[in-house]
């Protein structure tokens, strides 16, 4: 059930009403078949059943079967694969046509605004078009729950030839570019109450969230000269700190302890 109504609120984004996603879920789970036995499965009342398949047919989604049973007229749906292609090559054809109708009337923006993000799909959805739009570099510090959705794109980054240095906050599994792992996951999850995500590429663009341990975020975006330049300086930085406790991990542990206090105590000079 949370995967239908996932899958429904998805669809619904990308521009279908809500009785046409679940006509068409419906149909999927029971083709081929009569509007009634899709009304039935899909929960859409009967009396917009029949309009609902006639829109969904006049976009290619819903196609009726050449003959019809003694229960009807019956309906099949277009596979998911092709069904989702079908979104994609709509979507790439009209913003083709669309961005330079766009170009010709806007007022350029300086580039130092900073853009909120709302929500974790909204971060998703920029920190993978900032990657895949990266032409030189990528600084990342991240935890795996966000290295799990960025990999894929990281991956052709890399082997675009993209240099892709990465903070990992927990023992990492798999290895990216030059990756580090930051040694105080843990105590830093406790102190700052959550994970974090930076990410600058190019040194152009920044994006940094907060992933609350209570569940909400705290996310934004942007090409401003100085954010860009703090996030970059503070990923070398963490980057640094790794290589050091790498390969002098006995003398730092001894003089700064076992959790590293003493260095974390920035308003103790001589710790």
């Amino acid at each position: 059930m949370q995967q239908t109504d996932e899958a429904i609120a998805i669809i619904q984004r990308l521009g279908f009403t809500a009785y046409e996603a679940k006509t068409y879920l419906g149909l999927l789970a029971c083709q081929p078949a009569t509007a009634y036995e899709v009304a039935k499965q899909s929960t859409v009342p009967s009396s917009k059943i029949y309009e609902t398949l006639n829109r969904l047919m006049s976009k290619g989604i819903v196609q009726p079967t050449l003959s019809a049973t003694e229960h009807g007229q019956q309906y099949v749906a277009l596979h998911p694969y092709d069904f989702s292609e079908q979104i994609r090559e709509s979507a790439v054809s009209q913003t083709s046509q669309l961005l330079p109708l766009l170009e010709k009337i806007t007022h350029e923006v300086p580039s130092d605004f900073i853009w909120p993000l709302a929500d974790e799909n909204q971060i998703q959805n920029k920190a993978i078009e900032m990657v895949r739009q990266s032409r030189t570099n990528i600084l990342l510090s991240c935890w795996p729950q966000e290295l799990d959705w960025l990999e894929q794109a990281l991956l052709k980054a890399e082997s675009r030839g993209i240099k892709i240095a990465l903070v990992h906050f927990g023992k990492p599994t798999r290895n990216i570019g030059a990756t580090y792992h930051h040694p105080e996951e843990k105590t830093l999850y406790e102190e700052k109450g959550g994970r974090g995500l930076t990410l600058v590429t190019d040194s152009n663009a920044v994006l940094i969230a907060n992933f609350e341990k209570a569940g909400g975020v705290d996310a934004s975006w942007s090409k401003n000269t100085a954010f860009v330049t703090v996030a970059e300086d503070y990923v070398k930085h963490d980057v640094y700190i790794t290589k050091v406790t790498r390969f002098l991990e006995p003398a730092m542990l001894a003089r700064f302890g076992q959790q590293y206090e003493k260095l974390r105590d920035v308003f103790n000079a001589d710790s």
